[in-house]
């Protein structure tokens, strides 16, 4: 009697659920004219990196994009986008590929293969981009028109990367994957024309981001590294002669990063203080010291990268939280007033205007 009343329940169970009308997934919204890409890294190893667009014109987030439109994931560690014309590029470090979208639709386009550890792309010419890689000791020079691409041996791994007039600039931010000799505190100039090394600068140790201000002048933090010695810094050079032209050294301990500038290259901002809890600093390029006061107090969330809008000079900066649950997006006003909150993916990180 039991195996019967049993039986007639799991036939009236696969009855119900036959009959149930499937569910259609939720398309992807396209991106917005005025908005804000942020890539979310995802946990090292497990291939959750997800992308999710910030609305301006309706203060909403549209969370797991690239999923959402071609039913895929990103991979292992969503590292940095770039936008060349109508394409979206998304840098994915650990699965070492890069993908190329449609910047409006987030429709897969191609998928660039065979680097060793991509980190940041930037756009040099026409008809030619630089993809720099934390493992392998140069750069790679991509194609854009075939996608096709080369290496370039300069002796170091190479990190962040900004170009002023012809000559492109890459930090040599890591030398722990290396066997050979290989420095993780300086700048190399390369020329793009000719994709060839030209100088290297020493810095501080662990130069993590740079921006270009008004004058062409580069500024550099340096995280200062992990393990005693560190020497944090805050670095300016001039484009025009390679030559250290301001330096301000920080205490040990700190860990300033993100560094960031807004739109008439007056004031860059950067994160600083003990590594997990950040606050936001604004200094004037024509600073002679290092601010004192932050900008932006943390308040216990951990900040973990800022951007200007150059338009607005509103300042977006994300929270990782505990890097196991999904991060948010903080918009403050360019006076430093909180606008929103915003829930976004798995420690969120890069982010990208269009």
């Amino acid at each position: 009697m039991k195996r019967t009343v049993l039986f007639l329940s799991l036939i009236i169970a696969i009855t119900f659920a036959a009959c149930k009308k499937k569910e259609t997934p939720q398309p992807a919204p396209q991106p917005a004219d005025r908005g804000l890409f942020i890539l979310n890294e995802g946990t090292f190893t497990y291939a959750n990196s997800s992308l999710s667009y910030y609305d301006f014109a309706t203060n909403t987030v549209e969370n797991n994009l690239f999923f959402r439109v071609n039913n895929a994931p990103i991979g292992d560690v969503g590292q940095s986008l770039t936008l060349i014309g109508d394409d979206l590029y998304i840098v994915v470090n650990n699965s070492k590929y890069i993908y190329k979208v449609d910047a409006k639709t987030i429709v897969y386009k191609a998928k660039i293969e065979g680097f060793t550890s991509p980190r940041y792309m930037l756009q040099v010419s026409a008809d030619k981009a630089y993809v720099t890689d934390l493992v392998s000791t140069g750069f790679w020079v991509l194609n854009l028109n075939t996608l096709e691409k080369t290496f370039v041996e300069t002796g170091n791994t190479t990190e962040a990367i900004v170009k002023v007039g012809n000559e492109v600039f890459m930090s040599n931010w890591s030398n722990y994957y290396t066997i050979t000799e290989t420095s993780n505190h300086s700048i190399q100039v390369i020329d793009c024309v000719n994709d060839a090394l030209v100088e290297t600068i020493d810095v501080a140790q662990e130069p993590n981001s740079m921006v270009v201000d008004k004058y062409n002048h580069i500024w550099v933090s340096c995280s200062g590294g992990y393990m005693p010695p560190q020497d944090p810094a805050i670095i300016c050079i001039d484009a025009a002669t390679h030559q250290i032209i301001k330096r301000f050294d920080l205490a040990e301990g700190s860990y300033p990063s993100g560094l960031t500038i807004d739109g008439a290259g007056e004031n860059i901002f950067f994160m600083n203080g003990s590594y997990g809890t950040l606050n936001i600093y604004k200094m004037s390029v024509d600073a002679t010291e290092i601010p004192e006061t932050p900008f932006v107090t943390s308040g216990g969330k951990v900040f973990y990268n800022l951007k200007v809008d150059l338009a607005s000079g509103d300042l977006y900066v994300t929270d990782a939280k505990n890097y196991v649950q999904n991060g948010d997006l903080l918009h403050y006003s360019a006076d430093g007033t909180l606008l929103g909150t915003y829930e976004l993916g798995l420690i969120p990180s890069y982010m990208l205007f269009n």
